[in-house]
């Protein structure tokens, strides 16, 4: 299943259809809406849109003909069936009665109405609903901006991964309610550069970059993509500081457990000693084994300080509640 960046202000439901929803029913971020009748969508046999209202005019005619024959056969010939052969013509013709009553409401008030109880974003699918807040990387990021993006997902993902941010250790900011919305504006920006970026660069190649009147077209917008590419390095280098000290952090802490593992064996080797009738007491000379523990232990607790102070970077301001 190919990844996506959602912004996490879209609804659960709708955030759960984009999950599991497969990459060809997504919209690439820069692409058009398609359109609600596409060629050879449900209800058409490999036609075109055009060709669905005719066919089912012919349709209603081909009904409409059935229950005129019914009618007549009833009425030239009484008989003990021509009752219900006049029934049997009001059942076929009632539904081409409510079709057309529908055909003109949707031409009167140019859609069909919506049944009591409906939902209206109900036949609207979440891809569509939600396009431009989601990003999908494999559809919408390409050279420069999809190497920007998987460095933030490698630092993302090693954050989570951590240890210490697992366990806690490192919970001067909600990493779990922050990470989402760091990385949508990391995708978001990188998205809106990528769309423009490739059309401008389309567009270049029937173009001399040099000419004067290309120049003054082309100056703002190489300023404004160098702006965008420099705030979306700040961020990335952020997601990834924090991620390089929350693995020191971890790696503080296994070396720091390694130790204490270490010395916890020094009682079986001071009975070594004691049956060897040493008098040099080589595991509390100078009380070296514990200083070197407590040296270990305040290195580990410095590795977490520091990690919760580059995960202070990473706060955003929450959007204002409706």
């Amino acid at each position: 299943m190919a990844e996506i960046v959602i912004d996490p202000e879209v609804p659960e439901a709708a955030r759960r259809e984009l999950e599991q929803a497969p990459l060809s029913a997504l919209i690439g971020f820069s692409d058009p809406l398609p359109s609600r009748d596409p060629p050879g969508g449900r209800g058409e046999a490999g036609g075109s849109g055009a060709e669905r209202p005719q066919a089912w005019r012919l349709s209603v005619g081909v009904i409409v003909f059935v229950a005129a024959c019914l009618f007549i056969v009833a009425l030239a010939d009484p008989g003990p069936f021509s009752a219900d052969l006049a029934f049997l013509a009001m059942l076929i013709s009632l539904p081409c009665a409510v079709a057309g009553c529908l055909a003109l409401a949707q031409r009167a008030t140019g859609s069909i109405p919506e049944l009591p109880g409906s939902r209206p974003w109900a036949r609207l699918s979440a891809a569509v609903a939600y396009r431009r807040r989601y990003v999908v990387p494999e559809l919408d990021l390409h050279g420069d901006e999809m190497a920007r993006w998987q460095r933030a997902s490698r630092s993302a993902r090693a954050i989570r991964e951590s240890e210490a941010v697992r366990l806690g250790l490192i919970n001067s900011v909600e990493v779990a309610a922050v990470l989402p919305y760091h990385l949508w504006d990391i995708a978001e920006r990188l998205a809106l550069l990528d769309g423009p970026r490739r059309r401008q660069t389309a567009i270049l190649r029937d173009l001399d970059a040099s000419d004067p009147d290309v120049q003054v077209v082309l100056g703002p917008q190489r300023r404004a993509h160098d702006l965008t590419v420099a705030d979306i390095e700040r961020r990335i280098g952020r997601l990834e500081e924090f991620a390089a000290l929350a693995s020191k952090a971890d790696a503080a802490r296994r070396r720091r457990g390694a130790i204490e593992k270490l010395a916890a064996l020094n009682q079986d080797y001071e009975e070594l000693l004691v049956r060897l009738d040493d008098p040099q007491d080589a595991f509390n000379d100078a009380g070296r084994p514990a200083g070197e523990l407590r040296a270990m232990a305040a290195e580990a607790d410095a590795a977490v300080r520091l990690a919760n102070e580059a995960g202070r970077a990473l706060i955003i301001t929450q959007p204002p509640a409706d």
